[in-house]
C-alpha cells in the first residue's frame, strides 16, 4: 500500500511540476526535482503520517487547476482528474484498514484522517 501510495504522490506531484514549469525544465532539474519528492515520501512513510489530510487534498487539487490554467486540458477536467485520484486512494485504503488483522496492542485505527 505505501510503495502505491508513494508512486501515486511522486506521480502526482511530477505532473504538478511538469505543468508549472515546462519551459524552464532541464533533465537535471526535473531529476533534482525527483529527488526531492523521494526524499519527501521516504520521510513521510517513516513517521508513519496518516495518507489522506482533507485540508490538504483539497489544496492539492486547487493548486493542480491553478496550474492547469492556460494548459491544454481545462483545469476544472484536472480538477475533476486529482478528485478522482484522492476519492480512489481514500476508498482503497478504507479497504486495506478494514481488512488489516487487530490486536490488544495494536487498536484500530480511528482516528486517523481521511
Amino acid at each position: 500500500m505505501k510503495d502505491f501510495m508513494k508512486a501515486t504522490r511522486s506521480a502526482l506531484a511530477a505532473m504538478t511540476l511538469l505543468a508549472a514549469d515546462t519551459n524552464a525544465g532541464t533533465q537535471e532539474q526535473l531529476g533534482a526535482y525527483r529527488h526531492q519528492i523521494d526524499s519527501l515520501d521516504q520521510r513521510i512513510v517513516e513517521a508513519h503520517l496518516p495518507v489522506t489530510v482533507p485540508n490538504r487534498e483539497q489544496q492539492v487539487i486547487e493548486k493542480a487547476q491553478e496550474f492547469a490554467k492556460g494548459g491544454p486540458l481545462p483545469a476544472e477536467a484536472v480538477g475533476r482528474i486529482y478528485q478522482k485520484l484522492v476519492e480512489e486512494m481514500r476508498n482503497w485504503e478504507a479497504t486495506l484498514d478494514a481488512a488489516a488483522p487487530r490486536s490488544p496492542s495494536h487498536p484500530p485505527k480511528g482516528g486517523r484522517s481521511k
